[in-house]
């Protein structure tokens, strides 16, 4: 009995193994690991911001970030997504491939952070404490490309395959910011969340792509050496005009929320929303990372795209279900952590971001897929309802329903766009996964 009792123990080890080595399972999950532990720490360093700042500060300051992030996802014209369904087959060109991306990235994030800091008291009065000091202004403008550089090089180590790094790289970027958060707290009382926030990009970002050019961009042109893409202009040009597109609509779903809420609720609802967002979008990352996970598998290995699609699908809702459960539960003990204040409204907007993770976990594998196969009418037609529903009815609730009502906006929106899809996929036929045009 007690050797059965060990063989079976060892055979569950080894199908442990197993699954891990799978590449769409081990990235996905390093990915999955990495949204973890920038949630976790997250919410210490927003508790930490309830703490040593004021409300208020911390509204205006969860604004700028907010209003910065988006920014340099216009600045980045989705070419992260670019890279990661590239990349994989790209062998000796991925170097000039990477550092071209990040040439063109920085160049248009200093341009486009210059025209909205020139404008801000057209669009944004509430931020013109911004214009107050020339190099809190001139710090404001760089950020945009740094953050910039930031994503996409995380969106390099996923086409390599390198998932792996992701955690450790946002924990060590975490740690430093709730570090710097405390120390800034006496000298920049007002804007030191954002100086913790963007000073922390700087520092992880050096090290990261020194690992990338003198280690892993080579380790991968050697064991591509027989995929050297060739991409023809035309299709590159539709894929990033097309991604470029439901980039925008994709944040701004999320990143100008903050903004609606501080000019129609002010800045101190728009602080019980963020830190609420904060944890409960988690959920969210953790069911996009899982299907970009499925989108580098689909390209490298095409012949098994139902069978990893299957498997994304299957893995995702394991992880998301139990989430989204233990998150609908706990939201009390959360928030009453960081703050009564936090607790009345934040508790069941969180539980109402935790509900819609659910239908996004089918919108987010048929995002996937329509990557893969380059169908980006979908992918822009997915994202565009929802920016469409999430701003839309978010403007009509938060009057009435406050902070909730974008909760509620969220659940309603991830759930029609499931409901349609399901519908169309009924109607519609299976699309292989299109041959990459690859230079002898």
């Amino acid at each position: 009995m007690r050797k059965l009792y060990f063989d079976r123990k060892s055979l569950s080890y080894k199908q442990l193994v197993e699954h891990l080595r799978t590449p769409l399972y081990r990235n996905g999950y390093a990915l999955i690991l990495s949204t973890g532990i920038t949630s976790a720490l997250g919410l210490l360093y927003w508790a930490v911001a309830a703490k040593f700042y004021q409300t208020e500060d911390v509204g205006l300051n969860s604004a700028v970030i907010s209003i910065m992030i988006f920014l340099s996802s216009m600045s980045q014209l989705n070419l992260q997504e670019t890279m990661i369904r590239y990349i994989p087959v790209a062998g000796r060109r991925t170097p000039r491939f990477v550092v071209m991306t990040y040439s063109v990235v920085i160049g248009l994030s200093a341009l486009v952070g210059l025209v909205f800091f020139l404008g801000i008291p057209i669009w944004s009065p509430t931020l013109t404490f911004l214009t107050a000091s020339p190099a809190l202004a001139g710090w404001f403008i760089a950020t945009v490309a740094i953050w910039g550089v930031f994503v996409l090089q995380d969106s390099v180590l996923v086409g390599l395959r390198q998932a792996l790094w992701i955690p450790a790289e946002n924990a060590v970027f975490s740690v430093i910011k709730v570090a710097m958060l405390v120390l800034l707290a006496a000298i920049l009382p007002q804007t030191g969340i954002f100086v913790s926030w963007t000073v922390s990009v700087l520092i992880i970002i050096i090290p990261i792509n020194i690992l990338l050019f003198k280690r892993l961009i080579p380790k991968h042109i050697e064991t591509t050496t027989q995929e050297n893409l060739a991409i023809p202009l035309r299709q590159l040009t539709k894929y990033v005009a097309g991604n470029y597109a439901a980039a925008l609509f994709a944040n701004m779903a999320s990143t100008l929320l903050p903004l609606i809420i501080t000019q129609v609720a002010g800045a101190e609802a728009n602080a019980h929303f963020y830190l609420a967002w904060t944890i409960a979008s988690s959920l969210q990352i953790a069911v996009s990372n899982m299907a970009t996970s499925l989108t580098v598998e689909a390209i490298v290995d095409s012949k098994n795209i139902g069978a990893s699609r299957r498997k994304a699908m299957v893995g995702i809702l394991r992880l998301v279900l139990p989430a989204a459960a233990l998150l609908i539960v706990a939201a009390p003990v959360i928030l009453r952590f960081v703050g009564p204040s936090y607790v009345e409204e934040g508790v069941p907007l969180m539980q109402l971001l935790a509900l819609s993770a659910i239908p996004n976990v089918y919108n987010a594998v048929y995002i996937s897929m329509a990557r893969a196969n380059n169908r980006i009418r979908g992918i822009v037609g997915v994202y565009g309802a929802n920016a469409v529903m999430v701003l839309g009815l978010s403007h009509i609730f938060l009057p009435e329903h406050g902070i909730v009502g974008v909760g509620l906006a969220w659940a309603i929106s991830q759930t029609v766009i499931m409901v349609v899809l399901m519908l169309l996929a009924r109607f519609q036929k299976p699309v292989p996964t299109p041959a990459v045009v690859v230079a002898e």
